[in-house]
């Protein structure tokens, strides 16, 4: 094979008869950080003054649901969790924990 040149037109990388790419993003649409498009029926006055602000709509939407969804999202996840939790407490309960013989609390902190 010859090496190319600078005046040489560009090579593709892929095979011509290769089937074209999806540009769909992989994994299901529920996967973290997927984007989701939705329509929301906002004030007009807020909206403008927000626009004027410089608020980015979606940012500022994103932020009031994690808000608001985040003391479910802290349930559900203990609930998912909870035999581990439970379990690496007994560990714990019955091992101690690492480095615990070297703690003093009784004694202040060296200056």
């Amino acid at each position: 094979m010859a090496r190319k040149q600078l005046q040489d037109p560009p090579r593709r990388f892929r095979r011509e008869d290769a089937p074209a790419r999806s540009k769909k993003p992989a994994g299901p649409p529920s996967a973290p950080g997927t984007k989701r498009a939705v329509n929301v029926s906002v004030d007009a006055d807020i909206l403008k003054i927000a626009k004027e602000m410089g608020i980015n709509l979606s940012k500022a939407t994103e932020d009031a649901l994690r808000k608001l969804t985040e003391p479910e999202r802290i349930r559900r996840w203990q609930e998912e969790n909870k035999d581990v939790i439970e379990s690496y407490n007994a560990y714990i309960e019955r091992n101690g924990v690492f480095g615990e013989e070297l703690l003093d609390f009784e004694d202040d902190p060296p200056v």
